[in-house]
Order: structure tokens, then sequence, then C-alpha cells
């Protein structure tokens, strides 16, 4: 767990998912639309305050990343 100013990171493993996102030129509100998922729920998996088991596969076949 990281801790920042404003907030604990519980999820740092999404952390460069953020880095992903932005190096494609995406946009949060067009993967969370896509997913049907709220910008708040997209934007705090990516952001690592929620673990979002159901999307970060998603988020990562979008992306082109394999584990």
């Amino acid at each position: 767990m990281i801790e920042t100013k404003e907030k604990i990171i519980k999820y740092p493993e999404n952390l460069p998912l953020k880095q992903a996102i932005e190096d494609k030129g995406l946009k949060v509100k067009y993967l969370a639309k896509k997913f049907g998922v709220s910008n708040r729920v997209m934007s705090q998996t990516i952001n690592g305050h929620y673990k979002g088991d159901n999307i970060v596969p998603k988020i990562k076949a979008e992306l082109g990343i394999n584990d």
C-alpha cells in the first residue's frame, strides 16, 4: 500500500494502466463508456483506489497488455 497526502493507494499494481492509457491517447470517459462502468469507477481503478477485478482484464486487452 502506498500513502499519498490525498488517499491511500490500495492497488498500486493498477497504476501502470494510467500511463498506458495516456500513452495510447485514450480517455477515461471513453473506456468507462466502452466497458459499461461509471467514469468514477474507471478513474478509481486506474488510480489504484479500486481493485477493478472485472474491468482490469478488459482494460489490459484494449491496451494490448499481456500478463
